[in-house]
């Protein structure tokens, strides 16, 4: 019974990763310029930092859901080796999250208007 559990702990959490998940990678590609920025610099910023917001807010949750569930699952785990599967699962959802975050930051790209040369001058 507790086996069922914990494995319905590691879909849910799995679930609403991918949930919270595949809202930002969907918007993570797109160039939408239309909401300039408040201080008028360069247009694409504003929609930059609020897309790498929501990946750093849905990683966030994602970590927070993982640990939740690894701490029901410690709650309910009467032996070591349940113990044990409980922290593999809650690291391999951290691994996850992190891999689904980096892909994310990586497909949103560097910050517009920043150059390696430049030192956060606009282009």
């Amino acid at each position: 019974m507790r086996k069922w559990t914990s494995r319905g702990l590691v879909a849910v959490g799995i679930v609403a990763t991918l949930g919270l998940s595949a809202p930002v990678l969907a918007s993570a590609g797109s160039n939408s310029q239309d909401s300039p920025s408040s201080k008028g610099s360069h247009p694409g910023i504003a929609s930059y930092r609020t897309t790498r917001r929501a990946i750093q807010a849905a990683f966030r949750d994602a970590v927070n859901l993982a640990r939740t569930a690894y701490q029901n699952s410690l709650a309910t785990a009467s032996s070591s080796a349940q113990r044990s599967a409980a922290r593999q699962i809650f690291e391999v959802a951290i691994i996850q999250a992190a891999a689904t975050r980096s892909a994310s930051l990586t497909r949103l790209g560097p910050e517009p208007g920043k150059s390696n040369g430049t030192k956060g001058r606009l282009t």
